[in-house]
């Protein structure tokens, strides 16, 4: 039996090009149909197929044509859609690219950036949707979203020129990839991690790094940033406990915290509202944690 995956039937027909298996009855692995042969339309349509499977070896050339497609729908969404269809495209395109192998699945979100940036050109109210519409995603797609649509709302409040914007829109997208490395229930629990647990999580920083650097083509700073966004300017953050940060990590690093203390519920803490959220980081902005110049311009850009 060749080695099998799994795929979602919200993107079956997206697959006409490579075979497709299922598992029969007597759990044996069967050819359903052959590359290049298309479904049933409609069958398609009434959603009356069992669940496929790809091989494991189609798993890259599924994974780029899939995103190449799902980046076409992204630009196509933005143009004729409504904000929540957006929020839901953008999401697939995220979680498409941390679930598969990494040395291969990135190399598609530059694109995803380019078109969201001339997307939020044209939707004013775009960036902010897509922070308040809730998706049904996993924690961390929903994270990584948010945080690039408050650092984009930082980046055009601030004027930045184009290309820095999409390389902190990058860095932001990117920051937590080294998640995809850690156990599944670490990361999308609700309650307190322990000790053992916090020190598993931790190491997502290092990870992530390592993973961001298998694109020679992306910024350095994409890299630095998924390292040290946990990082503090008093040296209390991790994994090194340095004081010398990058001013991307910086400025993602506080954004990270706002985003999961305004939008994320946990058992031992309801998220806050924005004024409320705003405070608690004041006081570690006042505590030398973070950059107070970074904080008020995100005050500003947050409340204008």
């Amino acid at each position: 039996m060749p080695a099998l995956i799994p795929i979602k039937k919200s993107h079956i027909r997206y697959y006409n090009k490579f075979p497709l298996y299922y598992i029969s009855k007597n759990g044996e692995a069967l050819l359903y149909k052959k590359a290049d042969k298309k479904l049933d339309k409609e069958l398609l349509e009434r959603n009356q197929y069992p669940q496929f499977f790809i091989q494991k070896e189609d798993e890259v050339a599924v994974v780029e044509k899939l995103q190449g497609v799902l980046n076409i729908k992204l630009a196509s969404t933005i143009s004729s859609k409504g904000l929540h269809a957006i929020k839901k495209t953008l999401c697939e395109i995220v979680e498409e690219a941390l679930s598969g192998p990494l040395e291969n699945t990135l190399a598609s979100l530059p694109e995803t950036i380019e078109i969201l940036f001339y997307g939020a050109k044209k939707k004013s109210d775009l960036l902010e949707a897509l922070i308040t519409i809730k998706n049904k995603s996993s924690k961390i797609v929903e994270h990584s979203v948010n945080v690039l649509a408050l650092t984009a709302q930082y980046c055009f409040f601030k004027k930045y020129p184009e290309e820095q914007i999409k390389t902190f829109c990058l860095c932001a997208l990117l920051h937590d990839v080294g998640t995809s490395k850690i156990d599944k229930k670490i990361i999308e629990t609700k309650e307190k991690l322990t000790d053992k647990e916090y020190s598993i999580y931790k190491m997502h920083t290092i990870k992530g790094c390592r993973e961001v650097g298998l694109y020679p083509t992306f910024d350095k700073s994409v890299g630095i940033t998924a390292l040290e966004h946990h990082e503090r300017l008093d040296g209390s953050g991790y994994p090194h406990g340095t004081k010398q940060i990058s001013f991307e990590a910086q400025l993602i690093g506080l954004i990270d915290s706002y985003e999961a203390l305004k939008y994320q519920d946990k058992t031992f803490r309801k998220a806050l509202e924005p004024y409320d959220a705003l405070q608690i980081i004041k006081k570690d902005v006042v505590a030398g944690k973070y950059n107070k110049a970074i904080f008020i311009d995100l005050c500003s850009c947050l409340i204008k």
